[in-house]
């Protein structure tokens, strides 16, 4: 028994290097902050890359977060804030990139592999098809020898 009271207290002691604090953010109104809470999330971490800005740890994120909550409180839209993010680290950083000509491959690539991939797979089925019948009529020419 004592030996599970010292691995929990080692488990609690490992655990408090990692613990982050909560950010407070003083919003006037509501809809200020449920705009904050969508803006967070479709704003994505240039450090993790994977992760929104929401939920990212990185110290990046977090001034990130600080400048958008900066932004609504100064009344900005978010068509400014979201071309804001997109003038100082790209494309990249919107879940939802715009259809220009760097992002043209990124919006019309799958596309293109889905056509080629169904078309392979037409082709494919139909030669199986030429491939079952002649097989089919050559063994009924070698029957017809047999006999």
């Amino acid at each position: 028994m004592r030996y599970f009271i010292h691995f929990v207290i080692g488990l609690l002691l490992i655990q408090a290097p990692f613990a982050e604090s909560i950010e407070a953010n003083d919003f006037k109104t509501i809809e200020q902050q449920s705009r904050y809470t969508q803006l967070i999330e479709n704003i994505r971490c240039p450090v993790c890359q994977g992760q929104s800005i929401s939920g990212s740890n990185s110290e990046l994120a977090k001034d990130l977060r600080e400048k958008v909550r900066e932004m609504i409180l100064d009344s900005r839209s978010d068509a400014y804030i979201y071309s804001f993010m997109v003038e100082r680290y790209g494309d990249f950083v919107v879940y939802k990139p715009p259809v220009n000509t760097k992002t043209f491959l990124l919006w019309f690539a799958p596309l293109v592999v889905m056509i080629i991939s169904l078309l392979f797979l037409f082709r494919s089925t139909r030669q199986n098809k030429e491939k079952t019948v002649s097989i089919s009529s050559d063994l009924e020419k070698a029957k017809k020898l047999l006999k």
